[in-house]
């Protein structure tokens, strides 16, 4: 009988439950886009942290090179912040990519790293930490 191809159910209690799944899986999706986005916004302010650091010690190292040598360690301290801050960009970039491809738009990011941008304090980036989170 037709009640055996459908598992023992109606037809009407089949189509409601492949609809109720369509609805979960696109609930789902959804979710996980959400998340990417989320992601590629705090990847985008840490960078800009990173990246802030090593514009500020640059200048401030600037001033302080006229008056006095450089020492070894604080220069190497220097590479290794600009360093990480090129590696921060890069996970960023990507975090964005990986978005991108599970189908966040670009108006989504662009709004999600532009209010990544503007954080301009540690409370700001602790909320977009949570969001990421949740």
């Amino acid at each position: 009988t037709l009640a055996k191809f459908f598992g023992g159910q109606s037809i009407w209690l089949w189509l409601k439950e492949i609809k109720r799944k369509r609805k979960e899986e696109t609930r789902l999706r959804k979710a996980e886009v959400h998340a990417a986005i989320s992601v590629a916004g705090v990847a985008a302010v840490l960078a800009a942290v990173a990246a802030e650091n090593v514009r500020k010690k640059s200048n401030r190292g600037q001033h302080q090179q006229k008056r006095q040598g450089k020492d070894d360690e604080e220069e190497a301290n220097n590479a290794r912040d600009a360093v990480l801050a090129s590696a921060a960009a890069l996970v960023a970039a990507q975090c964005v990519e990986v978005a991108q491809t599970m189908g966040a738009k670009k108006d989504q990011l662009g709004s999600a790293i532009g209010s990544a941008l503007t954080a301009k304090d540690v409370g700001d980036v602790i909320t977009l930490t949570a969001a990421a989170a949740t």
